[in-house]
């Protein structure tokens, strides 16, 4: 479905097949230059409904921004750019996008997991499991690096390029101060919590997300447009939401941790999720490595208040009060 969500900017809902997220809101600025944010997975399937898109827009060329380095976000930067296109990104996450073409990313990720307690798989590497390896770019990217506070102006709209780190290590916005338009990417999502899990080049992710919700909550929004979900009435009120879960989750991991040296996937099985499963064992394997990576989160910003302990042995990292 193709939908008008203001003059100019249109959004396309492009299907996640097989995946909980089950879609992605890309989004088309359209005039003298065309803008494409974000693009979903290299998977057919998006292609296809992107496609459609582009053709009911009578668009053949565009330029792109990508939020974040998420596959389901950048998976189709070649099959939507050609020799006219600008590709915009982060730096942060652009170095990232283009690191996670080869293999190193996926090795580096994998023995990082490792570290903070998540097994060894038995058949190959962990990050085998990972949709983002699955369906993400083939090759690298000629990104045009921009900045906090740098502008795009497209469609009529001057979008400034705000940095919200959090969700990965250089998740990037756009808003449009007088019309108070913020695409947010998955910085702010109505319908589930933005996943914070860690990443290569990040220490304390859910310190990073929380100063970032309290940096956009400064700005003057009416109309925000996120990249999953339905749309969200009330930026603010989402925003104290999302706080008070992390205040929750952070209760809930300091009520798990005893006296004993706990690893960061232990703490992800005792903790509650909204997954329809009887137990931890029933998890699918995709979902137990976004569990541990929220676990390492959470723990991580407590060992970085001071309230918890951490130690390495054995090359894994543990936790206590």
């Amino acid at each position: 479905m193709l939908t008008k969500v203001a003059d100019n900017i249109y959004r396309k809902i492009v299907p996640l097949p097989n995946n909980p997220l089950r879609e992605i809101n890309a989004y088309i600025i359209t005039g003298e230059k065309n803008l494409l944010i974000d693009t979903g997975f290299n998977r057919p399937e998006c292609e296809s409904a992107l496609k459609s898109a582009f053709n009911e827009l009578g668009i053949e060329s565009t330029d792109l921004f990508i939020t974040h380095l998420h596959s389901d976000h950048c998976g189709l930067i070649k099959q939507f750019s050609d020799e006219n296109s600008t590709i915009f990104s982060g730096e942060t996450d652009g170095e990232l996008i283009n690191f996670e073409a080869g293999n190193l990313y996926w090795r580096m990720l994998d023995d990082l997991f490792i570290k903070y307690g998540f097994p060894k798989a038995d058949f190959g590497r962990n990050t085998d499991i990972h949709p983002g390896r699955k369906y993400c770019h083939e090759e690298r990217v000629d990104f045009t690096y921009v900045n906090e506070g740098d502008v795009l102006e497209y469609g009529g709209y001057r979008l400034k390029a705000i940095e919200t780190p959090g969700h990965t290590p250089g998740h990037m916005c756009l808003y449009d101060e007088e019309k108070k338009i913020l695409f947010c990417g998955d910085h702010i999502l109505g319908t589930i919590t933005p996943n914070i899990c860690i990443e290569l080049s990040a220490e304390n992710p859910l310190q990073d997300y929380l100063d970032s919700l309290s940096k956009v909550e400064k700005l003057d929004v009416e109309l925000l447009l996120s990249a999953h979900g339905t749309p969200v009435e009330n930026m603010y009120d989402r925003i104290k939401e999302l706080k008070e879960h992390h205040k929750n989750r952070l209760g809930e991991v300091l009520r798990i941790l005893g006296r004993e040296w706990t690893t960061a996937y232990t703490v992800a099985r005792d903790m509650t999720w909204e997954i329809d499963c009887k137990n931890w064992d029933e998890f699918p394997a995709p979902q137990k490595w976004l569990a541990t990576g929220e676990a390492i989160s959470h723990l991580q910003y407590l060992f970085f208040s001071g309230e918890i302990s951490r130690e390495e042995s054995d090359g894994v990292y543990r936790y206590r009060r």
